[in-house]
């Protein structure tokens, strides 16, 4: 079977660069110097200084986006410098509109919709991996980890930087002072070339996005255009060590016996725990954890859990596992740190030497949490027992912007184990057409009682995974195909794989159109794709045909639709489906944004094998009331209908509220209410009539950088069915307290 994979990429790879070739014209970049400085920088947002009249200056005087590189409709200004500790960057944002420009209080990576300036800088050079810092008029931060030339955002990385604002009667001014060791980069007594490039988003009508430099859109690859800078001359990014204290306090009560039973204590401590970071090597960083607070402050999104084929996925909020997250990165998500539900300490290795990039990390879990996954559908189980957790990660820089890399995972219990190892690769075999592939192989063992409970074999299994694309993408124009087979014994424990025992092929393609100045629309893409999965015994589970349309125009408005056909198998019952989703998006004004999803269509009753009508709507309002105020509102709406006859009807209201008392605290209020009713002549097993669901929170945060921070907060659950209220089932008072000492 690998040589047919082999065989399938090699094939793959001569049709691109043969019979669809892509002349690459090579560009010699100019270097920019970057001067040295001596003097004294304040972080106020003034640029008053005399050490800025020394800097090199840069005018960002392109609009990239959405028109194509045309003249840009304000002027803006940065420059650049550094000293032995810091790389300072200082912007003036021109603007005709003082007024107009949009700038909010908020949590740090939560500005991106206002006026911004951000700054990407390649240290290495490598084009395949950046740095992003952004900062709004008003000095809030947002970071990101830019991978795989620019084409994916990790917006979970989080750095210790300075930065500050100022909204002035010409615009706005920012300052920006980045520590070297908040970055990763070579050290050298000579002079470094790095990548980097200053852009800004000004939002209006359109959102335009201004740069220094010309974007071609025939190169996959933005990093690869990226401009020179030349400098940094004996700059460390250090052997730094941080040590993170924290502390965290917890009271809980519990009601005994629902509904009527009295609230009792269920839970009270007290713990002291500690984090640590320290710089093995000037880009290698050993951080580890004991007896920490791996709890997450922020609320999951509620979703509807509802006649659903596949385990729901929820995103990685806390810090230890976020931190060098796209180091670990795969096409198959072979890695899913919140399948590690309740670590006692974990310990990480991650960094870059040169071409070779290396993450390691070694966890202790106290609840071992799994995904029995099958070609039709998957279920979730636990084992009440520690199992270790341990990942291993290597990939190194072949080219402009290509990699290749390794994966292993090994989870580790009492008559338990599944590991896991494979290779994979990104492959740019010229501006604009990209290979990616991954091929995985598993051995997984289960307890006999797990095994029999979930339907699993008491034998050790063995099996394999693999994944395949090729795409182009061009100015006008895309194309893409891809080939996926997961075997029915294939397992990744450690990562988020709901489906196996199925092959899949998709390709597909589109227009795309590009605005000018003048356009009314900012974007249209028409898109078409086909695909098809079997199971492993060559049994059809799956094949579709779909198209989407994306409008982008006057007001920040987006409008996609999706319309297609399917047909599907499942429980070896044949149906024929149509769905249509639509979804679309307005901001009339730099405070106000408004939002609508529809979908309607054929659906299967998963628990009755039966043929059935749904609808869904979801309306969403984000308001900014005045600079500090800041109010989330939505809501789902969904049904599914059995002939003439309503099965369930499913709401789910949610609502969050902050107050920013400034850059660094805010209160916030979360409610989530879901309400299910069903129709229990419907249904073949007895089930609740009604269920009623509500959950809600209150936090004080207060940042003074990413590590730095006090939560204090309140949050309690209840539950109600068709002849209970909604009783309170506990409550919870918790405080954390945590603070980065670096030395």
């Amino acid at each position: 079977m690998l040589r047919k994979f082999l065989g399938l990429l090699i094939s793959g790879v001569i049709f691109i660069s043969l019979v669809l070739p892509a002349k690459e014209i090579k560009v010699k970049k100019k270097i920019f110097d970057i001067p040295k400085t001596d003097l004294k920088i304040d972080i106020n947002g003034s640029l008053d200084e005399k050490a800025w009249e020394d800097a090199l200056k840069f005018t960002l005087d392109i609009e990239v986006m959405p028109a194509e590189n045309v003249p840009a409709p304000v002027k803006t200004e940065c420059y650049l410098i550094y000293d032995t500790n810091h790389f300072y960057v200082g912007c003036r944002a021109s603007d005709p509109e003082p007024e107009k420009i949009r700038a909010y209080l908020s949590d740090r990576d939560d500005a991106w919709q206002d006026d911004n300036i951000g700054l990407l800088i390649d240290t290495f050079n490598d084009q395949n991996r950046a740095f992003a810092f952004f900062v709004n008029p008003l000095g809030i931060q947002g970071d990101e980890i830019m991978s795989k030339g620019g084409s994916e955002e990790d917006m979970s990385w989080d750095a210790i930087w300075d930065s500050a604002g100022q909204i002035t009667d010409f615009g706005y001014v920012v300052e920006i002072a980045i520590p070297f060791r908040s970055l990763q980069f070579q050290p050298s007594k000579e002079k470094q070339t790095w990548g980097f490039a200053p852009v800004r988003n000004y939002p209006r009508s359109r959102r335009h996005q201004i740069s220094c430099f010309p974007l071609d859109r025939n190169e996959q690859c933005i990093l690869c255009q990226l401009p020179k800078i030349r400098g940094f001359s004996g700059a460390e990014p250090g052997r730094n060590i941080e040590l993170d204290p924290t502390v965290v306090g917890l009271y809980s009560d519990e009601r005994e016996n629902f509904p009527d039973g009295p609230m009792i204590k269920k839970e009270s401590l007290g713990n002291l725990g500690i984090s640590g970071r320290w710089g093995l090597t000037n880009n290698m960083t050993l951080s580890g954890a004991l007896n920490p607070d791996f709890s997450q402050v922020e609320a999951d999104v509620a979703q509807l859990d509802i006649n659903k084929q596949f385990a729901l996925y929820y995103p990685e909020k806390r810090p230890f596992f976020l931190e060098g997250q796209d180091f670990f990165e795969t096409p198959v998500q072979a890695l899913y740190t919140r399948s590690i539900a309740d670590p006692s300490w974990g310990v990480k290795i991650s960094g870059k030497e040169g071409k070779n990039t290396i993450g390691f990390f070694s966890a202790q879990d106290q609840l071992t949490n799994l995904i029995f996954p099958g070609s039709q559908g998957s279920r979730s189980g636990s084992l009440n027992q520690h199992s270790f957790s341990n990942v291993l990660r290597y990939r190194r820089d072949i080219g402009g912007g290509s990699t290749l890399g390794v994966l292993m995972t090994d989870r580790e219990g009492d008559q338990y184990h599944n590991r896991l190892a494979g290779l994979d690769g990104l492959l740019r075999l010229n501006k604009s057409d990209v290979v990616t592939f991954q091929f995985l192989g598993s051995q997984t063992a289960y307890p006999d009682s797990l095994a029999e409970d979930y339907n699993q074999d008491t034998e050790e299994l063995y099996g394999y995974a693999a994944n395949i694309e090729i795409s182009r993408q061009k100015k006008n124009y895309m194309v893409f195909a891809s080939y996926k087979d997961f075997n029915p014994e294939f397992r990744a424990d450690l990562g988020f794989v709901p489906q196996v025992d199925f092959r899949n092929l998709e390709f597909g393609g589109g227009y795309m159109y590009t605005a000018t100045e003048k356009s009314f629309f900012s974007q249209i893409n028409i898109m078409g794709n086909y695909d098809q999965s079997t199971d492993h015994r060559g049994h059809l589970l799956e094949k579709e045909l779909g198209t989407n349309i994306f409008l982008s125009g006057p007001m920040q408005s987006r409008l996609s639709t999706t319309i297609g056909i399917r047909k599907k198998i499942y429980e070896q019952e044949p149906f024929s489906q149509f769905f249509h989703h639509i979804f679309f998006s307005i901001r009339p004004s730099g405070n106000l944004e408004g939002n609508i999803s529809l979908s309607y269509g054929d659906e299967i009753d998963y628990t009755h094998v039966r043929a059935g009508k749904y609808f869904q709507v979801g309306p969403g309002l984000n308001w900014n009331l005045g600079t500090h105020i800041n109010m989330n509102l939505s809501y789902l709406y969904h049904w599914l209908k059995i002939d003439k006859d309503r099965l369930f009807l499913a709401q789910l209201p949610q609502m969050q509220f902050v107050y920013h008392l400034n850059s660094r605290a805010f209160f916030r209020a979360i409610l989530q209410y879901q309400d299910i009713d069903r129709n229990v002549s419907l249904y073949e097993e007895g089930v609740e009539s009604r269920t009623q669901t509500l959950f809600s929170q209150i936090l004080f945060s207060y940042k003074l950088n990413p590590r730095t921070v006090l939560f204090l907060g309140y949050s309690d659950n209840y539950l109600g069915f068709y002849d209970i209220h909604l009783t309170q089932t506990d409550r919870t008072l918790f405080l954390k307290v945590g603070y980065a000492w670096t030395l």
